[in-house]
């Protein structure tokens, strides 16, 4: 799409209501927080972020491709910003929390910061020096005590690094590929009988981040750093009144999105994953189930069971994105890397389908099957994968 026809669809956009039904919302992450300005107070979708520097997009954990001794594990923040411009922010933290032991809490951490942007600099890819401390044990979680194990410059090349580590941060193409037109007019459809404009998933599917570039943080780390199976999440803490407040999180894609109203989009945020489960008399559970249930109904197989549904929220939360090595589950049970098609996943298994084979009494196929849509062509084979910048 255009510059023009997207910034009007933009436009458009802000007419249609996500408060009322949870899935009628962005991408995988896209805008999913209301204290970043990527939804409005009243429940409109906003066109972009106020705060896109803090906004995660995307979370990916994959074998690398071009050595298989390494984990890659990556983010990409601040959508569309060939449209609307953006860069690091010099207030935010941007860490990779890694779970080492199946607590859901961070044992291993990586935190990226990024100083000003370089005068002189392009605006489409901004300079800026960064640096990336780890830190382990308790200190990934209180941040005391780290070590520098990268810095660099973003958009010029591979950081320098200590232990083996590989970095680069800047702006790459999105690698997130979705019928984002066709899903709300799908989603709306459900709701007022009419699609908006008469699009709807399988319906003249369009990529709608196929010409989009965000900013991307890209880390690989030898396996022999790692345990075989690792659980990962992203955060971004922004420096507000002389503390670090919350920003996004994120682990597997559209959980916060797809799950939760708009009233409890930024509490999700703040909660860590070891609290997901229970917090707040089990708020998120509950939403995961209401929102399977409601949407599950439109199968021909007609809706989950209460334990059915309850089985699914036990895998969805909490949001971590659960990786290992001698694992063959599919995604996103197991690690995203840039071509797994994770939306049909989740439209079959949110609108009643069993893909991954988890009950006797039901197929495959919700009633939403897929959007259409198919991996991007720009990945690159070597580090750090993300496609060139459009």
């Amino acid at each position: 799409m255009s510059p023009r026809k997207l910034a009007a669809f933009g436009t458009a956009v802000v007419a249609l209501t996500i408060g009322v039904a949870p899935i009628l919302t962005n991408a995988a992450d896209h805008l999913d927080a209301p204290a970043l300005g990527g939804a409005t107070a009243n429940g409109q979708i906003a066109p972009h972020s106020e705060h896109g520097d803090r906004d995660i997009n995307d979370v990916y954990v994959f074998r690398a491709p071009d050595n298989a001794n390494r984990t890659v594990i990556a983010m990409t923040v601040n959508p569309a910003i060939n449209l609307f411009g953006g860069h690091f922010g010099t207030n935010v933290r941007y860490i990779f929390n890694v779970d080492k032991n199946g607590d859901n809490k961070a044992d291993l951490a990586y935190v990226a910061r990024f100083g000003s942007v370089d005068r002189g600099s392009s605006a489409m890819k901004p300079e800026q020096d960064y640096r990336i401390v780890k830190y382990t044990g308790s200190n990934a979680r209180s941040f005391d005590e780290g070590t520098t194990v990268a810095w660099g410059e973003s958009n010029g090349g591979n950081a320098s690094t200590r232990y083996s580590l590989r970095a680069w941060a800047g702006v790459r193409s999105d690698p997130f590929f979705f019928d984002l037109t066709g899903f709300i007019g799908t989603s709306t459809k459900l709701k007022t009988g009419t699609a908006v404009g008469g699009d709807a998933l399988g319906n003249n599917p369009t990529d709608f981040f196929a010409n989009l570039n965000t900013n991307a943080i890209v880390l690989s780390i030898p396996n022999s750093q790692l345990p075989d199976t690792i659980g990962v999440w992203a955060t971004t803490q922004y420096r507000s009144d002389g503390r670090w407040r919350s920003g996004d999180q994120m682990g597997r894609p559209a959980i916060n999105t797809v799950f939760n109203p708009l009233a409890d989009k930024d509490l999700f945020n703040r909660t860590p994953p070891s609290r997901q489960a229970t917090a707040y008399d089990g708020k998120f559970r509950k939403n995961v189930i209401d929102t399977l249930k409601f949407y599950s109904s439109l199968d021909s197989e007609g809706a989950y069971s209460n334990a059915q549904a309850a089985a699914l929220a036990g895998v969805l939360i909490p949001d971590v994105l659960v990786y290992s090595r001698s694992s063959k589950l599919p995604a996103p049970l197991n690690g995203r890397a840039l071509a797994d098609d994770v939306i049909d996943v989740e439209l079959n298994v949110t609108t009643g389908g069993d893909p991954l084979g988890l009950f006797s009494d039901r197929d495959a196929t919700g009633a939403v099957p897929s959007d259409g849509i198919g991996p991007h062509t720009d990945y690159l084979a070597n580090f750090p994968y993300l496609g060139k910048p459009h």
